[in-house]
């Protein structure tokens, strides 16, 4: 509790902030964050004022005591910390990648769907290219809201590109885009549900995948597992999101500990790498536990707020494939107790407790 209140306090002896930019200064997840934060207004350290969060006298001198310094933004500015830029193929990759994306299909919560901005896409595949997992390389897309199959193809670098989807309107999308691009030999997207087996032909064929999985715990270990299948053999690689806002570090550990039981190490983290679009106006109108746990009245978000980091995979043996386990019907594949801004309460929740 103690590191999440620190960063609470030293974000705002910086100034006043709102709700929204606090969250992307602190690096707990939102359950953790929005039970400190309730605490900070209790003990009288934080207060709001014209929708903003700030500290108080008292707020102030603890800071002091703590030895806190008021947190400098020292991120890239022109990166944004992504650690690349799109320069050169990439910047027209990202033009045309705009406009083509502007038609996708609006994300709905029953497949957990939230897109990532555009250049957060196109860096994705940026960072393939640099990686060595782009060119020439037979590429699997494990769900597909964010388009990452049509950033890879508008580069013209990839080799095969399969796109496996539960959402029949992004198939459809997927289906018709590229064969309007003149794709049809180089984009295969079908319609999976991710519970079912992957078929038999799809084993050991790709040399790349990308997924940005759900995070409950089962529905990680599933759709990795799903991915691991796919991969040719030692060092073929993978790239996932993650994010630290609904994955506590308990969840980050047991995850960590599912990649290397699969023959899989770590070799890149980068943090707040994806930016997702979500409604802004329209997000105060649904009832998350973010809101109902979130102190005093909020305006509506000012920033991308929510984030997650990239992860890169490389298998260093043949990838083990974890047996498949009991899975949780219904939501509860997709959603967990740490779901505070995905998936609309339906039932009370009690707010967890804070833990250091």
């Amino acid at each position: 509790m103690e590191r999440t209140k620190k960063q609470i306090l030293r974000s705002l002896l910086a100034g006043p902030k709102t709700f929204w930019r606090l969250i992307r200064d602190q690096d707990s997840h939102l359950a953790h964050f929005t039970a400190v934060l309730d605490e900070t207004v209790r003990e009288g350290l934080v207060c709001s004022s014209d929708n903003r969060l700030g500290l108080t006298e008292k707020g102030r001198k603890t800071a002091r005591e703590w030895k806190l310094q008021p947190l400098q933004p020292l991120g890239c500015p022109t990166c944004g910390g992504k650690g690349l830029v799109l320069e050169g193929r990439f910047s027209e990759v990202e033009r045309r990648f705009r406009e083509l994306a502007r038609r996708r299909p609006p994300a709905v919560p029953e497949f957990d769907q939230g897109c990532v901005d555009p250049t957060s896409t196109v860096a994705r595949v940026a960072l393939m290219y640099l990686r060595g997992d782009l060119e020439g390389r037979d590429l699997f897309v494990l769900g597909d809201d964010d388009l990452t199959s049509v950033a890879a193809a508008l580069t013209g670098m990839a080799g095969r590109i399969t796109v496996l989807e539960a959402d029949e309107r992004l198939v459809a999308f997927i289906a018709d885009l590229a064969e309007r691009q003149g794709w049809s030999n180089l984009v295969e997207v079908r319609q999976y549900d991710v519970r079912h087996p992957l078929p038999a032909e799809l084993h050991g064929r790709f040399d790349t995948f990308v997924v940005d999985p759900v995070e409950t715990l089962p529905g990680i270990g599933l759709f990795l597992s799903r991915c691991v299948q796919v991969l040719k053999g030692a060092g073929s690689a993978g790239y996932l999101g993650l994010t630290h806002l609904e994955a506590s570090r308990q969840k980050w550990f047991t995850i960590q500990r599912l990649i290397l039981n699969m023959n899989l190490v770590i070799t890149d983290i980068i943090r707040d790498f994806h930016e997702y679009e979500l409604e802004r106006d329209e997000f105060l109108k649904r009832d998350y536990p973010l809101l109902r746990y979130a102190p005093g009245h909020l305006p509506p978000p000012d920033l991308n707020w929510y984030t997650s980091s990239f992860i890169r995979l490389e298998a260093v043996a043949q990838p083990r494939v974890i047996p498949d386990y009991e899975l949780p019907q219904g939501p509860d594949l997709y959603f967990d107790a740490e779901a505070y801004a995905t998936l609309p309460m339906v039932r009370p929740v009690r707010c967890p407790a804070p833990r250091a």
